[in-house]
């Protein structure tokens, strides 16, 4: 059977729906809530204070129905004070935030619309929507931040940019991620669609939210109304985050939903409660079974929610909300770049692709992934001079946390260890162990498949591989490119003008402008040197 063709699917313009939400259903957070009597949410609410003056993250997850009761405005609220440390939510959620922003209205009637096959088909919607997605797979960026930046970038066509989530969370630099499935959005019977975009986004999204849950130690996971995406999507990022080593164990997890846990039983004929209820098991019971507590809070978001914001904003009042983000500034980056521009102005070519690598490595060693280097002479001494500004400090003293201080103390020589020793990002180069490569040449018919055997044994999906070579035709590294690639890996060179056979190879390319190959390693210096100076004030502060 043929797939249907969608680029012959009507549209029609969105001026001509009737929507059911509107600018003036938003609720302003300083209204006073509804009373509204609930012991579980005192306790939530006590916990996510705790959590924020302990510095540990809020995470906040939600279905569609969240925007489309007008909540948009106390939800961006709380991460303007620093109170929610990372928003997510499903396919839904991005397309009524995003229609709100554009028209100030949302949510369509759709009566008649199922019946005649015009459901959805608002142009509009579709189509820019899918150009932000598009353009932000291109660049690096995961869904949400695609969105987001979309908006801020378009200003003239968001006149309502104020009340978006998405839009907020970008220009904070707050993750935002968007947790899509294909096949249950409405952009997705666009004919403009393009799933391959859609997944590379929602993909690096997904990454980004196990980085998040992968800290979530101490911390606090809310889930409002999303029954099927947010409790899936948890669980798999919580498995992640155990599985690559992570300590998530003392936890707190809450559910908020419209029914209590004994309604979906009877809903659906049992008699007694079901264990399988989704929400149930993915968020209160298995995630805490370490450790923690998990809750569930019955009652309608337009209740719940400006309920728990009137009990924990009075309580965080002082909060450093600059020292709260998990992330920094996007200027702090721009900085460096633009700082490395004025010493090289030749540079000035290479700098997104410079941005794009170092999005790409800050979501690899979020996630607890590995960067691989490579290369062969001047290359391999670069890699090295990479691993070693990544192992330890580059330009800032780093500081080990209260946990590993704690930990060292605990030893003989804790005391000593624990004031000499700083943290570091977890970096490999390929080709150091002589009796590999020796048994590699001496029992493979190429002896130029060593780093690619290396890389085949030591990496896992979450990794960065980087190679360096001027000319881009090292046979060494495009063998272990290709392994990368077979692996999952995401691929990096750095390589001279022409690019050679590893352009191909590599996801991002930083090509030198030069081909000599000492001119374009005395460019490839100043551009790691950036790179490590950006990833340093990312992971180890701001002002390092």
């Amino acid at each position: 059977m043929q797939p249907l063709d969608l680029t012959r699917v009507k549209t029609y313009p969105l001026a001509q729906r009737r929507n059911l939400v509107h600018m003036e259903d938003l609720i302003v957070p300083d209204t006073p809530p509804p009373p509204f009597d609930s012991p579980e949410l005192d306790e939530v609410a006590a916990r996510i204070i705790a959590s924020r003056r302990a510095g540990r993250p809020v995470i906040w997850m939600m279905g569609a129905h969240v925007i489309k009761s007008g909540l948009s405005r106390v939800l961006i609220d709380l991460m303007k004070k620093g109170i929610i440390t990372h928003v997510a939510g499903n396919g839904a959620v991005s397309i009524h935030d995003f229609e709100l922003a554009l028209i100030g209205e949302t949510s369509e009637d759709v009566a008649a619309s199922i019946e005649d096959g015009t459901f959805g088909m608002a142009e509009e919607t579709g189509a820019l929507m899918h150009q932000a997605i598009r353009e932000g797979a291109r660049d690096g960026l995961g869904y949400g931040a695609a969105v987001g930046r979309f908006m801020d970038e378009n200003a003239e066509r968001f006149p309502f940019r104020e009340v978006s989530v998405l839009y907020n969370a970008y220009v904070q630099d707050l993750p935002a991620t968007i947790h899509a499935t294909i096949g249950t959005d409405i952009i997705h019977q666009h004919p403009a669609v393009d799933f391959g975009a859609i997944g590379a986004a929602s993909g690096l999204d997904f990454r980004t939210f196990a980085a998040s849950v992968s800290q979530l130690e101490g911390g606090v996971f809310l889930n409002f109304g999303s029954a099927v995406t947010g409790p899936e999507v948890f669980l798999k990022a919580l498995t992640v985050a155990r599985n690559l080593g992570h300590t998530v164990a003392d936890i707190t997890t809450a559910n908020f939903d419209l029914l209590p846990l004994g309604d979906y039983h009877r809903s659906l004929g049992y008699d007694e409660p079901l264990y399988y209820y989704r929400p149930r098991k993915n968020i209160i019971n298995r995630p805490t079974s370490l450790g923690g507590r998990g809750y569930h809070v019955t009652g309608d978001h337009r209740v719940t929610i400006p309920n728990l914001y009137h009990q924990v904003v009075p309580e965080l009042t002082d909060l450093n909300v600059e020292a709260s983000r998990p992330f920094s500034t996007p200027e702090s980056v721009n900085t460096v770049l633009r700082e490395l521009v004025e010493r090289q102005p030749a540079l000035q070519e290479i700098v997104i692709d410079l941005a794009r690598i170092f999005r790409e490595l800050t979501h690899c060693f979020r996630a607890g992934g590995t960067l691989f280097l490579c290369g062969n002479g001047g290359s391999m001494a670069d890699a090295l001079h990479i691993s070693g500004e990544l192992l330890k400090s580059y330009a800032c003293r780093r500081s080990l946390s209260d946990r590993a201080s704690a930990r060292l103390a605990a030893q003989p020589d804790g005391e000593l260890l624990a004031r000499n020793l700083e943290p570091g990002l977890r970096t490999v180069v390929l080709g150091l162990n002589p009796s590999l490569s020796s048994a590699v040449a001496n029992d493979m018919p190429d002896r130029d498949v060593n780093l690619a055997q290396e890389l085949l044994a030591l990496a896992r999906p979450s990794d960065v591989l980087l190679c360096i070579s001027t000319s881009g035709n090292a046979r060494n590294a495009a063998y272990a490119a290709q392994v990368a690639g077979a692996l999952g890996l995401t691929v990096i060179a750095f390589t001279g003008m022409e690019g050679g056979r590893l352009a191909s190879l590599a996801n991002v390319v930083l090509r030198a402008p030069a081909s000599r190959t000492d001119r374009a390693q005395e460019l490839h210096i100043y551009c790691y040197h950036a790179l490590c100076e950006m990833l340093e004030k990312e992971f180890f502060g701001k002002d390092g």
